[in-house]
């Protein structure tokens, strides 16, 4: 199978991720808001080792994580994700995405969340696709939840409590 390498919404355009999209990674990885829901800021390191294991994903599965830009000025907006996730022992998956501060409160989580689901159903053809969030992060069960996600289960993941969001066909 050969995903896309990249694709569009109303306001947005994705690009596969690639090693030059470091800075913008890096920018993301210390933003201590953007970053506040995930574990908090990352180090150097840990953001080298999150981008060299995404470059794999795609290596090993043709599919993966993409930089998200505004279609509008092409500024890094954030970034959006389909890829394998080990779900206590399981595997699945999963749709992600995050956006820089500046991109909050706009309706494009879930106007990407829409294309990642659409983009899971018709080409991957998966039977299922999982998101996973924290309890505090409403915002984002807001969106899974219109976005045609349900709520499963609460998981561990990264010894992290998350909550598992499940679409199936």
């Amino acid at each position: 199978m050969q995903f896309p390498a990249g694709f569009a919404t109303a306001r947005l355009r994705a690009e596969r991720l690639r090693a030059d999209h470091w800075d913008a990674i890096r920018e993301m990885d210390t933003n201590p808001d953007y970053m506040a829901l995930l574990g908090g800021v990352r180090s150097e390191e840990s953001t080298r080792a999150y981008l060299e294991r995404n470059l794999a994903h795609w290596e090993l599965h043709s599919f993966g994580l993409w930089m998200l830009r505004d279609a509008a000025d092409d500024r890094m907006a954030g970034r959006c994700v389909l890829r394998h996730l080990d779900v206590e022992g399981q595997d699945e998956i999963e749709l992600g995405y995050g956006f820089l501060p500046r991109y909050w409160r706009k309706g494009l989580a879930t106007e990407i969340a829409r294309e990642l689901l659409r983009l899971g159903r018709t080409e991957l053809r998966a039977p299922t696709l999982v998101a996973i969030t924290t309890a505090p992060n409403v915002g984002s069960q807001r969106v899974l939840l219109k976005t045609g996600l349900v709520y499963e289960r609460d998981v561990l993941h990264d010894g992290i409590p998350h909550m598992l969001f499940r679409w199936r066909r």
